[in-house]
């Protein structure tokens, strides 16, 4: 049997810029939550309620740490959109979802996400963002959301419903959708959520503006206790 030399090079991985989550059937574009600013920006994360950061053990291993780091050089890069539809591309898969951690960080960076999208048509994308700022900004400008993509608003205040004025603001735009959280198991639509370890399976409901809204039920043991913290400073 051959033995392989510490001197090999290791061979790349195939996908140096996309992950695979246990959960979902697709890959997903991940980026640093502290770097792209979204650890910062919303409750989640200012009071750790946040699943990256309750999930701190995978977050922190070397080889992901180094991913993300690649694709924050390569989301700042001229190169984005030519390499990452080349990667999703060949992925051969139906649906992909961008942020299983971080968000958009700058107007420009989601205009380049848009057209990776607008250059995969045969490809259902889904984007869970907090970034209303950035989205408005994109709108008014007159950008359009290409057909295949499903921009999920996820609610800024955790186990709290969308103002119905903000969804009604966003009705006229039908692959705009939301996302909101709960500690009512009664009240969740994903059932991802509720089964601690429970994969998404055959479900893509996530990725279709059919389904207007989502609700998740906060879960894991660090971000429930943590969830109880910050109801008490509340």
């Amino acid at each position: 049997m051959k033995r392989t030399s510490h001197h090999e090079k290791k061979k790349a991985p195939k996908f140096p810029y996309l992950s695979e989550p246990s959960k979902m059937e697709c890959y997903t574009f991940d980026l640093d939550i502290d770097k792209s600013g979204c650890a910062s920006r919303c409750q989640y994360g200012q009071n750790n309620i946040c699943y990256v950061i309750g999930n701190r053990f995978r977050e922190n291993a070397p080889s992901r740490k180094a991913k993300k780091e690649r694709n924050w050089k390569l989301a700042n890069s001229k190169s984005f959109v030519r390499i990452l539809t080349a990667q999703i591309r060949l992925t051969k898969k139906r649906i992909f979802r961008f942020f299983q951690s971080g968000d958009f960080f700058s107007l420009e960076f989601f205009r380049k996400v848009m057209k990776v999208c607008e250059n995969l048509p045969k490809i259902d994308f889904w984007i869970p963002t907090s970034r209303d700022d950035i989205l408005n900004q994109f709108l008014s400008e007159g950008g359009v959301i290409p057909e295949n993509t499903t921009l999920r608003l996820s609610a800024p205040i955790p186990n709290m419903p969308f103002n119905e004025g903000i969804i009604q603001f966003y009705s006229k735009w039908e692959n705009i959708t939301f996302s909101e959280t709960t500690t009512d198991p009664s009240l969740a639509t994903c059932h991802a959520s509720l089964v601690e370890g429970s994969s998404c399976g055959d479900c893509e409901d996530c990725f279709k503006p059919t389904h207007k809204k989502t609700v998740y039920a906060i879960h894991g043991k660090a971000n429930i206790n943590n969830f109880k913290k910050y109801e008490e400073l509340s």
